[in-house]
């Protein structure tokens, strides 16, 4: 009797054995059921499953703060759009950048800007609006003219030409002359050293090809 009560014990315990295992194998086939399908969708919908990539726009200066010195003008409007340009979320209209531009006034400035604010101007919505309005009462109501006097006064003297260079291509920015006068200007207030060894060069056709030929002079006699 006792080798038929361990028998029974041993197919009782197969028994279990086996259910667990039907079990076990049941788990298994769900889970790669539900790998297939979730598989399956990734596949039709890859965007569904693609990393999340979140750009941090950089960290920028602001300006210093404006108080209506005309010849600071041009200078701040640019340093204020680089800002617009690199940081579009968080100054994605109007609103946003020429709010963020009055935090930036001061002085004669900000009381041009006062009564706008106070007054809800339609000015404030939009930026281009806004410095139409803007320019004239602090910016260089004659930008041609400036540039041509400081550019005929514009020399080398001591520094890199280079320098010189950045100056010029500035001032060229406000000029409707043609490339030969700017270049023959460019070519008057350079140092004497440097117009001897452009003579060794092949004449420019461009300002800019003026340009990379003066500095490289320059450079040459620096070695």
């Amino acid at each position: 009797m006792t080798d038929v009560s361990q028998i029974l014990h041993a197919i009782q315990q197969l028994q279990q054995d086996n259910a667990t295992l039907r079990q076990a194998n049941n788990d298994l086939h769900q889970t790669m059921t539900s790998i297939q399908a979730t598989m399956k969708t990734s596949l039709a919908n890859p965007a569904l499953v693609a990393p999340q990539v979140h750009h941090q726009a950089p960290k920028v200066a602001l300006p210093d703060k404006f108080d209506g010195t005309r010849s600071k003008y041009r200078g701040f409007i640019n340093q204020l759009c680089l800002v617009f340009q690199l940081q579009p979320d968080r100054y994605p209209d109007g609103q946003t950048q020429v709010g963020l531009l009055g935090t930036l006034l001061t002085g004669p400035a900000l009381s041009w800007f006062a009564p706008l604010l106070e007054q809800n101007s339609p000015l404030l919505d939009d930026l281009d609006a806004f410095l139409d309005d803007f320019e004239p009462a602090f910016g260089d109501s004659d930008k041609a003219r400036t540039a041509a006097n400081k550019i005929r006064s514009l020399t080398q003297g001591n520094r890199p030409a280079s320098t010189y260079a950045s100056e010029f291509r500035l001032l060229a920015c406000d000029l409707t002359w043609g490339e030969s006068a700017l270049i023959d200007q460019f070519h008057e207030h350079l140092r004497s050293d440097v117009k001897d060894l452009l003579l060794t060069m092949k004449d420019p056709t461009t300002l800019n090809e003026a340009i990379t030929n003066a500095i490289q002079c320059d450079n040459c006699l620096f070695e």
